[in-house]
Parts: C-alpha cells; sequence; structure tokens
C-alpha cells in the first residue's frame, strides 16, 4: 500500500475489497504507484476469483499492465515521452523538429538479444541528451524512434546536430557501430498540430531509409505527394483483392541452359493495373504489400496462378520447371507450406518441375524454421532457390544454414561485367559459381542483355541464363508461342 499514490489508495482499497468480500468476482482499477526511481506511474490492474464447489474464493488471479502512454518519463531512456510531447502547443511560435530511427533495429536485436537492443537505446539517448541545447527537448517517441523538438531553433541546427550524432553512433565504446536516419520538419511552416507534424515527420524519415542508411529528409511537397501516391495505391490494391484478384496478373520470364540455349524452366513475376493506375512499379506495390500484411494473401493467390500455368505446360511441354516467389513473411505462416503442397497435389502438378524462390526483401531471421520448412519440400521433390544473392540480406550465413538447389546471382554483379577494368564483379561471379560446383548447386545468371555479357558468364560455368537478351517478362499467352516456336 505505500507505493500506492494516497490520492488512490481509497478507490484501490474499495475495488479490491469488493472482491474479497465477494461482492464482485473481478477487480478493475488504475492507480498511480511508485517505480524504483521514485516516479508515479499509471498501472491498470485486472484480475477474478475462481470460487471452489461451495462458492469460496479460492484462487485470486490478476495482472498489473504498465500505462505508458500516460507517463511522463520513458522508464528505459528516461526521456519524456510521447505523451507529454502531446501536450505542447505548436500554434505559436517558429521551431524545427527532428524524428530520429535506428537503421536496422530489427536486425540489430534479434541478432544480439533485447538487453543489447536496449543497451542500443539507452546509449542513443545519452548520445541526444549531450549534443542537444539545454533549451531543447528530446522525446522518446516510439520503439526505436527519438524526438528532438528544438523551440526557436532551425533546420540548419538540427541538420548539423544528426551528422555529429550520426558519426558518434559508429563510436560508443562497447557497442558495435551502427547508423541512424531521420526526417526533419518546420513549424508553423509543415503543420501546427502534433498529429499533421509527426505524419509528416514519419513519411520524412520512410523516405531517408528508402534512400540511404544514415540519410536525413527535409519533408517537402515530394515526400507529400509520394505519401499521397502510396495511400493511393495502397487503397487500389486492397480493392484489388476484394474484387478477386481483379488487376493481378502473372507474367513469366524464360530461363535457358547455359550450354544448349534452349528455354528449360521460367520465373513467375507479378504484375498488378487498374483502369486508373497503369504505372505502378512491382517493386512499388509488392513493398506496399509487404508492409500492410496483404502480401500473404496475395502471395496464396500467386503460388495458386504459378502452380496452375505449371499443370497446364507440365503436359503440353513436358519438361518446363516453374518457379514463384515467396517472401520471409509468407514462410513466417505456418499454412503456407501445406497448402502449397495440397495446391500441388490437387492440380496434378510434378514436384520436381516446382521452383521456390526465396526473396530477399526481408531478413530471414530464424534460419532454423526456413530449414525444416524447406526440407520438407525438398524431400517431396520441390526445388529450392535463393534470389538476388549478394544483395543485403542474401548471405553466405543464409546458404549455409539452408540446403538450396539453385542460387540466382543477381544483376548487378552480371551488368559490371563488361566495366572496363572491373575485376571484382568477375572475381566474385568465378568463386560464387565454383563454390556452388562443389556444393552441386546450380546457377542463374540475372540480368543478361547484351551477346558480350552471356559470353563471358557462359565461359565462367554458370548453369543458367535469364535476362531482357532472351526475352523481358511476358504475359502466359507470349511465353507458350516462344516455348512452342523454338521447339519447332
Amino acid at each position: 500500500m505505500e507505493y500506492i499514490h494516497p490520492e488512490d489508495r481509497a478507490a484501490y482499497l474499495k475495488d479490491i475489497e469488493a472482491v474479497f468480500s465477494g461482492a464482485s468476482t473481478r477487480h478493475s482499477c488504475q492507480y498511480r504507484a511508485k517505480n524504483k526511481y521514485g516516479d508515479y506511474v499509471w498501472l491498470e490492474c485486472k484480475g477474478s476469483v475462481i470460487a471452489d464447489a461451495d462458492g469460496k474464493p479460492l484462487v485470486f488471479a490478476g495482472l498489473m499492465t504498465r500505462l505508458d502512454n500516460q507517463n511522463k518519463y520513458d522508464p528505459l531512456t528516461h526521456l519524456l515521452t510521447n505523451y507529454e510531447m502531446q501536450k505542447y502547443d505548436f500554434s505559436t511560435g517558429n521551431g524545427a523538429i527532428l524524428l530520429l530511427g535506428i537503421n536496422a533495429f530489427r536486425k540489430i536485436n534479434n541478432t544480439n538479444g533485447f538487453l543489447y537492443g536496449n543497451k542500443v537505446l539507452v546509449a542513443l539517448s545519452e548520445c541526444l541528451d549531450h549534443f542537444t541545447d539545454k533549451c531543447d527537448r528530446i522525446y522518446r517517441f516510439q520503439g526505436d524512434e527519438f524526438v528532438i523538438l528544438s523551440p526557436d531553433g532551425s533546420k540548419e541546427a538540427l541538420c548539423k546536430l544528426f551528422h555529429i550524432v550520426n558519426d558518434y553512433c559508429n563510436n560508443i565504446r562497447g557497442l558495435k557501430s551502427f547508423s541512424v536516419s531521420a526526417g526533419l520538419v518546420s513549424y508553423p511552416e509543415d503543420g501546427t498540430d502534433f498529429n499533421t507534424l509527426m505524419s509528416n515527420l514519419e513519411h520524412s524519415l520512410e523516405y531517408a531509409k528508402e534512400q540511404k542508411s544514415g540519410w536525413i529528409a527535409e519533408f517537402s511537397e515530394k515526400i507529400s505527394q509520394r505519401h499521397l501516391r502510396t495511400s493511393r495505391l495502397h487503397e487500389a490494391l486492397t480493392q484489388s483483392i476484394h474484387n478477386n484478384y481483379e488487376g493481378f496478373e502473372l507474367y513469366f520470364q524464360p530461363i535457358l541452359d547455359a550450354k544448349t540455349k534452349k528455354i528449360t524452366e521460367c520465373e513467375s513475376l507479378l504484375r498488378w493495373k487498374t483502369p486508373e493506375i497503369q504505372d505502378a512499379t512491382p517493386y512499388e506495390f509488392i513493398k506496399i504489400l509487404e508492409d500492410s500484411g496483404e502480401i500473404r494473401e496475395v502471395g496464396y493467390w500467386v503460388m495458386e496462378e504459378a502452380l496452375r500455368h505449371a499443370a497446364i505446360w507440365q503436359k503440353k511441354y513436358n519438361n518446363i520447371s516453374v518457379s514463384f516467389n515467396v517472401s520471409y513473411i509468407q514462410l513466417l505462416d505456418g499454412e503456407f507450406i501445406d497448402k502449397l503442397i495440397a495446391t500441388a497435389k490437387e492440380l496434378q502438378v510434378d514436384p520436381r518441375l516446382i521452383m521456390v524462390e526465396l526473396t530477399e526483401s526481408c531478413n530471414a531471421d530464424d534460419t532454423k524454421m526456413l530449414s525444416l520448412q524447406f526440407d520438407k519440400l525438398q524431400k517431396l521433390g520441390f526445388k529450392i532457390a535463393m534470389d538476388d544473392f549478394g544483395t543485403e540480406y542474401a548471405s553466405f550465413g543464409l546458404l549455409h544454414d539452408v540446403t538450396m538447389d539453385v542460387l540466382k546471382i543477381d544483376q548487378k554483379f552480371v551488368r559490371g561485367l563488361i566495366r572496363e577494368g572491373n575485376k571484382t564483379d568477375m572475381a566474385i561471379i568465378e568463386n560464387v559459381v565454383n563454390m556452388c560446383r562443389q556444393l552441386s548447386i546450380q546457377t542463374v545468371a540475372e540480368g543478361i542483355e547484351t551477346e558480350e555479357i552471356q559470353d563471358i558468364i557462359r565461359s565462367i560455368g554458370v548453369s543458367y541464363l535469364q535476362g531482357y537478351l532472351y526475352s523481358k517478362p511476358v504475359p502466359a499467352a507470349a511465353f507458350e508461342r516462344m516455348v512452342e516456336g523454338e521447339r519447332r
């Protein structure tokens, strides 16, 4: 009782007494209690009584929840909270606001553990406290994001602060180097209320992270229009999904045997457009689907469509293999693999002519889970490929933990082969191909656009070829004409 705020003790005692006297079976009360720092924080306590056969109280079980959004100070960093920032009056005066976010913080947590992640958050908060002016206010906004509010301050000053902080993050004693990105606004120019300013800051931070790790982006009309477009695309995508995937279509890009230059397989690639939206790129709309979680629904549709075409082509052409992309987000869905196996069986598809490509738009944290999922498929004959090998997350570590049948060399290495004096890409591809040969893994070179690149790739010993030199991704009917024309 000594920890409960004196003004809240009567309400607490009244509620808990009703439970233990039998007048009520449920306890529900909000009150303030003192934490280890001597500060009062808001708690919500809920509990229930379980009675015996005679109706006498047998067990009382309760749960106290910290109502952090009502606390003045963040318990980890001791900085002011988002709740306190909402009280600030932005309608008067002039100032600037910086929103900082730690790059790849999820990966930092997953690789090193949450305790280490907390150390990073504390170290950054101490860094901000050290370098900001005394008149500036620092807030722990949410997760790995921090806000610096500079009343009467300038964007230029906060931009300078950002670069100082970013440099400091690379040299914090006891921690591995990390970086931050930021969004920047001023008021009243970019808004006069909390919600508008924070929305503009979030869009700016997101834009900065997409451009390059360690960037700062000042809110602008371009960022505003980009956000409006993203919202418009998301709304249209959701409508397409609800209308039985209207506007979605699979295109197919041929993959050739490097020795014979004959089509042996194809990659299924998602396309989407509506009468109102004709210019959305796959990179653009797939990212929106992944961010919203709707990639799960669309992923099932892609899988079923790819298998439906595979069933037709296996009967017509006998040995054409079909691949389709699966993101790590989809594989986290425990039902996806079982659904894939059941659909292939229902459509009478030979799994030996189906290849699942793991895309690397998301970091594969749980490689053990991936290994178990893929092992289940491989035992039934399905092939597993790692797409875009050599990009940020597709790594030798993943290759070490997960058995692959095919490795697809990212096109940025392939296209660089004809740059004068470029020995790096050649060395990388040669070593990857030699490694895969020793591991009995087949290789696909993506992004072949010229005869010169094709000849170099074939001399290295890559297994398969893919690129615009042979064909762009085309609709199913056009792909069939290519196969039939080649066979004639």
